[in-house]
């Protein structure tokens, strides 16, 4: 009896690039919501900030819709380096790193 083997069925484990690139951009999502929770604290320590939150003087007002677009393209680089080939990801990484570091400093702009 010869048997003709059959075509794989099942999908190939992921690569360790893949994996090491998926831990990552988990590990910096998950560090988001304290970073920014940290830096608006830190902000709100110093005479300016205190003032601000205070009473309300001389403060510009906060870029709600630059802060929701930032969340917005965020949470699409955090899906794409999620789900996306390696060379993919490792760009939607990339980005979705300095976007996180471009969300912090706009907190950290407007008390």
């Amino acid at each position: 009896m010869t048997s003709k083997p059959q075509p794989a069925t099942v999908s190939a484990p992921p690569s360790e690039a893949a994996s090491g690139i998926r831990r990552r951009s988990g590990i910096a999502a998950l560090l988001f919501p304290p970073a920014l929770f940290v830096s608006k604290f830190l902000l709100l320590t110093t005479d300016t900030g205190g003032r601000c939150f205070v009473d309300d003087i001389g403060c510009a007002p906060f870029p709600a819709g630059a802060f929701g677009a930032l969340l917005v393209a965020l949470l699409a680089a955090f899906v794409t380096a999620m789900a996306a080939p390696v060379r993919a990801a490792r760009f939607a990484l990339a980005a979705q790193l300095v976007l996180e570091g471009v969300a912090v400093l706009l907190v950290l702009a407007f008390p």
